[in-house]
């Protein structure tokens, strides 16, 4: 795991949409893992038995650090949705 990440890329125009992408970003990567390695969230009262994970999550790149990497690299397309025109509040 990288500990001194530095954005060498061209920098943004609106650095908030950047945080706004590169979060969404590792929301996605999270949801991923959280499918790929399902935990058990709770044990059975009436078992001894522990859960036992041979996954080792500490060793992985966080999903923040991959979704800035992927950013500045230029990896990640995103658009906007189309929004709903502004009406006025009624009275």
């Amino acid at each position: 795991m990288k500990k001194d990440f530095r954005f060498s890329g061209e920098r943004p125009d609106d650095i908030f949409e950047a945080i706004t992408v590169m979060a969404t970003r590792a929301r996605q990567i999270n949801q991923k893992r959280s499918e790929d390695y399902p935990i058990q969230n709770m044990n059975d009262a009436e078992s001894e038995e522990p859960v036992v994970n041979d996954i080792d999550f500490s060793a992985l790149e966080k999903p923040a650090s991959i979704a800035m990497e992927e950013y500045e690299k230029g990896e990640i397309q995103y658009k906007y949705r189309d929004s709903d025109p502004v009406t006025e509040p009624q009275k």
